[in-house]
């Protein structure tokens, strides 16, 4: 096939793939509130920021696509909006879907992004320190992403849940018999002394709570919480089918962004309706360990390669397809390095940097170090992106 022939061919196929994905995620009934209305917001929700840089990139393989098909980038903007728009007013009419002004500004945003992508790919080699640069702007996502998920602990008014009833929870249909943290109860009301147990939680102090195991649940429930009066998740501990899983307030929250979740695991898979649950957490220097009667677990921190769950965090996923997407996010975070770099000493030094980086920079910042399987991602990024 000549060259021309399968530009043309592999255009047509990403506009059709990049079609696919935007009508299959936006058109399809969701499980959120039914609305009916026309929201107005730029930024909406507790997760404003991240949904507008998940609908950027959504749009974004579209507006490659449309641009590496001759379409020139005025009409794919314009193409861009139309279409979102139309999205928009579907959905005022498909089950569990929002439509917002914000969907339509950052869908065009990302087929803006998409086009400018296609003008700017023929000059890349150009650039003699753009492999740097763009090393740089990958360490610097991952620094970002390592500062976002430090825990914060707002100076606010605590409230102690025990199996809490909450709409976007299961409930857990067991039941706490206790619960304290540095020698200070944590009733299932509101807490004497909010600032006392905010210390003790930044200090990593142990928590420990103790009941009785319910039913195996189908999704994430709470088994001890604490929620501010703002209605703020600032710790949960919940049962996800087998899985004991870990929630605490980070600085993404207060940038409305999302946040992966931390598990164990398996840990529930011994126990029955009815047992005695002894569970404690503590803080370290390596991230949180978990405690269940006889059992423990420690090192639950996140990688750098979950930093894609603060745009959009999906819990009822496997362990293997969270891994997976960890993969992914690293092998696309490798691209741009593998774009720009020039076959010199300072394309090899980018390399060199962005590698090392990966594996130095998470400890430093208070992230797990980054698994070998990740750090192959970002090189096999790398290595895809350099081929002509």
């Amino acid at each position: 096939m000549r060259p021309a022939a399968r530009k043309r061919w592999l255009c047509a196929t990403l506009l059709i793939a990049s079609l696919g994905v935007v009508l299959g995620a936006t058109l399809v009934p969701g499980s959120g509130p039914d609305t009916g209305t026309f929201q107005w917001c730029v930024l909406c929700g507790d997760f404003g920021l991240a949904d507008a840089i998940a609908n950027v990139v959504l749009f974004v393989p579209l507006g490659i696509a449309l641009g590496c098909s001759a379409v020139s980038a005025r009409k794919t903007v314009a193409l861009a909006l139309l279409l979102s728009t139309a999205i928009e007013i579907a959905q005022l009419w498909i089950p569990g879907r929002e439509s917002t002004l914000a969907d339509i500004i950052w869908n065009t945003t990302g087929a803006a992004v998409g086009v400018g992508f296609v003008c700017w790919y023929p000059a890349r080699r150009r650039f003699r320190l753009g492999g740097l640069v763009a090393a740089t702007a990958v360490l610097a996502v991952i620094a970002g992403a390592g500062l976002l998920l430090r825990p914060a602990f707002p100076p606010t008014i605590y409230y102690g849940q025990w199996t809490a009833q909450l709409g976007q929870f299961e409930w857990y249909r067991g039941k706490v018999l206790e619960a304290e943290i540095g020698g200070m109860q944590l009733p299932s009301w509101r807490l004497q002394d909010s600032k006392g147990v905010r210390e003790q939680l930044s200090a990593g102090e142990r928590l420990r709570v103790r009941a009785i195991a319910g039913p195996r649940t189908e999704r994430l429930a709470p088994l001890f919480s604490i929620f501010d009066e703002q209605q703020r998740e600032i710790l949960l501990v919940g049962v996800d089918r087998d899985d004991l899983v870990l929630q605490v307030s980070t600085h993404a929250g207060d940038l409305r962004l999302d946040q992966p979740d931390l598990r164990w695991r398996g840990a529930l898979v011994r126990l029955a309706p009815g047992d005695t649950i002894n569970l404690e957490l503590r803080g370290a220097r390596s991230g949180y360990c978990l405690r269940l009667n006889s059992r423990e677990r420690c090192g639950l921190d996140y990688t750098a390669g979950q930093a894609w769950g603060l745009v959009q965090f999906v819990p009822s996923m496997g362990a293997a397809g969270q891994a997976a997407l960890d993969c992914l996010f690293m092998f696309l975070l490798g691209l741009p390095v593998g774009l720009t770099v020039r076959r010199n000493r300072y394309g090899y030094a980018a390399v060199a940097i962005v590698v090392a980086g990966v594996l130095a920079l998470p400890p430093l910042l208070g992230l797990a170090p980054t698994p070998p399987l990740q750090v192959a991602a970002l090189a096999l990024g790398v290595v895809a992106a350099l081929t002509p």
